[in-house]
């Protein structure tokens, strides 16, 4: 909860700079469950990118919510199909973190729980956003260093990951494509491309390197 605090208000202060009320930012923080799905769309819009490609953009990273909901689904058997979708319709990173660890431990833990943790977090992140959007209409906070927030969170996430050859690939293509359609002309589709590249590449490596180290072993 103290860490949506300090990612939500600045999400909030961005929002706030979109036009947008503060109602309004509870409003959608408590219905858009992907925190930095909303920091994405608020630069996008105040960068002045088109309706489409910040639905695209979104969309790319918002997809991983369905490998949330997939992995966290086997231990959920037990439960009824009006709980299982609950829990999956409301799941955010920490809580999908937390309640799976849950699970998969065998703690005394199930469909409840984690709906209850997902409802708390939500309310959590809408009150912060809230808080932010009402403190920046007061206080003038750079976009930029409010914007910073949310890309040093990834960067935080990125070097915590297990260093290995897909992820080095998929970052450095990443980086490489945006860099390529940016120069190219390309603002517009640079987001959701890198994306899409950075992955097909990573695992068009893999496949290529693993299969020689196949053969190489025969």
């Amino acid at each position: 909860m103290l860490t949506y605090v300090a990612i939500g208000a600045p999400c909030g202060m961005i929002m706030g700079q979109t036009g947008m009320e503060p109602w309004m930012v509870f409003a959608l923080s408590s219905t858009f469950v992907t925190g930095s799905g909303q920091f994405m769309i608020c630069n996008l819009w105040l960068a002045g990118v088109p309706a489409a490609s910040i639905v695209a953009s979104v969309a790319a990273i918002s997809s991983r919510f369905a490998l949330y909901s997939a992995s966290i689904a086997p231990h959920l058997t037990g439960a009824s199909k009006r709980q299982a979708l609950a829990v999956a319709a409301t799941l955010t990173e920490e809580a999908y973190g937390i309640s799976l660890a849950k699970l998969v431990e065998g703690e005394d833990w199930g469909p409840r729980e984690s709906f209850v943790l997902n409802v708390i977090l939500i309310a959590t992140w809408g009150a912060s956003c809230t808080m932010g959007a009402i403190v920046g209409a007061v206080v003038d906070v750079p976009t930029a260093i409010a914007s910073f927030v949310c890309t040093s969170l990834f960067i935080c996430l990125l070097f915590s990951q297990r260093l290995s050859r897909g992820n080095v690939v998929a970052a450095v293509s990443g980086a490489v494509s945006v860099a390529v359609c940016k120069f190219l002309g390309l603002v517009n589709i640079a987001v959701p491309a890198s994306v899409v590249v950075g992955i097909a590449i990573a695992l068009a490596c893999d496949a290529v390197l693993d299969g020689r180290g196949a053969r190489d072993a025969r």
